[in-house]
């Protein structure tokens, strides 16, 4: 049995090689990440507010978007532990977000730390990169 994949991944491609642990979590994170709160009727908390629409100041907005993407892995991602968000600098756009997601990714009884770059795009999807440590 394969573990590191999500369900949906197995459905979808049942005879296929496996994806790494972190391609597979930062596929299921990108999913997760796009789904506004109150999208699932079951799961009152799944999801997160429109991070493009918060009426704070900047620092708060971010600050807040920081927490809240943290305690989002945290109760929806089993694989990862030690979850840690932070935002990362708007050099080239001042208005794309952008935070750099840094856990240990435990597959299996094994534990390797990992990090993702998650992009929130037009529209309010959000793209989840793994990045080499």
């Amino acid at each position: 049995m394969i573990y590191h994949r999500s369900l949906f991944e197995r459905l979808e491609r049942p005879a296929a090689n496996p994806d790494s642990g972190a391609t597979s979590v930062a596929i299921h994170l990108g999913k997760m990440l796009s789904i506004r709160a109150g999208s699932v009727q079951t799961l009152p908390d799944y999801g997160l507010p429109d991070l493009n629409d918060m009426s704070q100041s900047l620092h708060e907005s971010l600050s807040q978007s920081r927490l809240l993407i943290e305690r989002f892995i945290r109760a929806y991602e089993p694989r990862l532990k030690d979850v840690r968000v932070r935002s990362l600098p708007r050099d080239h756009d001042p208005l794309a977000l952008a935070f750099a997601i840094e856990a240990t990714l435990v597959v299996k009884g094994s534990r390797q730390p990992v990090v993702f770059t998650a992009r929130l795009s037009d529209g309010g999807r959000v793209e989840v990169l793994p990045d080499v440590v």
